[in-house]
């Protein structure tokens, strides 16, 4: 099994359905930027499917305007 890289700076824009996101970050640390509300539910949508793939060590939120959504955290996956 292949492992993630341990460090990979991300500036891109993403594109899909005539929606698009912003996402950015570094390590393990992701922000996804949102330019409207449906953008924003468009995307959400998708990833939520996604959601358990994402590897354990990522994180992840959602913003919009000032609106933030950690979708995925480094401590998700942790039993207490």
């Amino acid at each position: 099994m292949k492992l993630p890289l341990s460090v990979l700076d991300v500036d891109l824009l993403i594109e899909h359905g005539g929606r698009h996101l912003k996402l950015r970050g570094s390590g393990m640390r992701f922000v996804a930027n949102f330019p409207t509300l449906l953008s924003l539910l468009h995307f959400l949508r998708i990833f939520w499917s996604f959601k358990e793939q994402v590897p354990r060590e990522v994180s992840l939120q959602f913003e919009w305007r000032k609106f933030r959504i950690p979708v995925k955290s480094a401590s998700d996956d942790q039993q207490p």
